[in-house]
């Protein structure tokens, strides 16, 4: 018998070595060192943010059960004080009132009447134009009046190397390897030194995302297949779409002059674009070292590489129109299938809710086949995270409220964005639901483009306004102002307790 268990306990130990060693598994290393960056250099997150778009098995924040005795959670969020197609008057994920039939209002209501229940507690919020200013000013006077901050991504680096904010590390109940919690965002922490939230909570950081639109209409008007198999095989490349685009180029009024007002045009593309390439590419304008420390790679050798092909593509004015340079309204140019393609946020799939075509999203293309996996790049301006006050009073509070919220919104909030809103609702095609999937688990930020360094992102996105292709000498002359905000960002972080 001892024979038989001894045999018995080692086949088992043998067994548990083997399937150790076989199973595969979706980490990655947050930074790879400059060794390991071939074709690719923005750091791969595993599972960014797990889809809710198909069922998967719960699961449960582990949380104590306590009562918080009708106290109310304060949230300071942004009010859009001008009219933009990117963001609501006031987040609409954080408040609901009553049920009105609407997704996203029904799953806010249902997610804060199940934790508010739950803990005891109520949720208020407090807008302003400006949130930044108005949680300095809050944090100056050691004031605990805001439990949590929601905040523009323009608006993070004066946020965090003001000091504003609480790390991450130090609010006991958030668990951030919780599905519910997107780990891309430390991507932007300094120094082992994290301030910012992103997950499940929010809405932004997802219609934030860079994707492609295109018309499937106009796809079987030219007898072209539509691009969807391209993009799960593997094949949706910088000279998949080119190849595409310039299929497509028609002068509808019969004038002789292509205009992007009038006629019919590959792509339609803004600035912003040529950085959605070079994330989407592999490249971007800065990383992170083994040792957290951020450095520029926009002119390094696979950056420059991405940024040429990009700029071949969005330079070829025969079937690319520049929507900013051309003061061409987007929105009526691709209603009026006047472009095959649209490079987007997802925020303006909702502006071709009536459109009469059929279209489809797509995440955007690798530099080439060999690129391991897709890039969707949440944009610097558009996008928002979540942060704790720096004089918040009971982190343990205000951290089991987030997880709770957070939590549940996984469960709640997302699959009414995800399912209803985009799926039913905006897009037309069960392909677009696969593409989402695709998209969503490929999030990523550049800490280049959030802290700009030496301006590096307003200047990089530019160059495109003047069809300047000449990346590296923008860099020699200005690599030395970028080093030094470098520095000045990383010694703020390292004073920080």
């Amino acid at each position: 018998m001892y024979k038989f268990l001894a045999f018995a306990l080692i086949i088992t130990i043998v067994l548990i070595a083997f399937i150790s060693c076989a199973t595969p598994t979706n980490e990655e290393p947050v930074n790879k060192p400059d060794s390991e960056i071939e074709n690719e250099q923005i750091p791969a997150n595993g599972d960014i943010n797990k889809n809710t778009n198909k069922k998967e098995e719960r699961v449960d924040p582990e949380l104590p059960e306590t009562d918080f005795d009708g106290y109310t959670f304060t949230f300071l969020t942004h009010m859009q004080t001008v009219d933009t197609d990117w963001v609501n008057d006031i987040p609409m994920e954080i408040l609901s009132e009553s049920e009105t039939g609407e997704p996203i209002n029904d799953a806010v209501y249902k997610r804060n009447d199940i934790i508010t229940d739950r803990y005891n507690f109520n949720i208020g919020f407090v807008p302003f134009a400006d949130e930044k200013a108005a949680l300095k000013k809050s944090v100056q006077a050691g004031e605990d009046i805001y439990d949590a901050v929601i905040i523009f991504n323009n608006n993070v680096p004066g946020v965090i190397t003001g000091g504003m904010l609480i790390q991450t590390n130090q609010l006991p109940y958030i668990d951030q390897s919780k599905p519910w919690w997107d780990p891309a965002v430390k991507s932007i922490g300094i120094d082992n030194k994290n301030f910012l939230f992103g997950g499940d909570l929010l809405i932004l950081d997802n219609e934030a995302t860079n994707v492609l639109l295109f018309n499937k209409n106009l796809f079987a008007d030219y007898d072209m297949p539509l691009p969807y198999n391209l993009v799960k095989d593997g094949k949706w490349t910088f000279d998949a779409l080119n190849e595409l685009v310039v299929q497509v180029s028609e002068d509808l009024n019969g004038d002789g002059i292509m205009s992007g007002h009038d006629d019919r045009f590959g792509l339609l593309v803004y600035k912003d674009t040529l950085h959605a390439f070079l994330v989407g590419g592999g490249g971007a304008l800065a990383i992170k070292d083994k040792n957290d420390i951020p450095y520029m790679t926009v002119a390094n050798e696979h950056s420059l590489r991405v940024s040429e092909k990009a700029m071949e593509i969005m330079y070829n004015e025969n079937f690319v129109v520049n929507c900013q340079v051309h003061g061409v309204n987007y929105i009526f140019s691709f209603e009026e299938r006047r472009a095959l393609f649209l490079w987007a946020r997802m925020r303006a799939v909702e502006s071709f809710r009536n459109m009469e075509d059929e279209f489809g999203i797509l995440p955007m293309p690798k530099i080439d086949e060999t690129q391991e996996r897709y890039y969707s790049l949440v944009n610097p301006y558009t996008g928002a995270m979540l942060g704790v006050p720096k004089t918040i009073g009971d982190p343990e509070r205000t951290s089991l409220i987030l997880e709770a919220l957070c939590a549940e919104s996984r469960y709640t909030l997302q699959p009414a964005y995800y399912d209803v809103v985009l799926t039913r609702k905006y897009t037309r095609d069960e392909e677009s639901n696969d593409m989402l999937d695709i998209i969503f688990n490929s999030r990523v930020y550049d800490i280049g483009a959030v802290y700009s360094f030496g301006n590096v992102f307003i200047d990089y996105i530019e160059l495109t306004l003047t069809q300047n292709r000449n990346v590296m000498s923008y860099y020699d002359k200005n690599a030395e102002k970028m080093q030094k905000a470098i520095d000045k960002t990383v010694d703020l972080f390292r004073s920080f307790d």
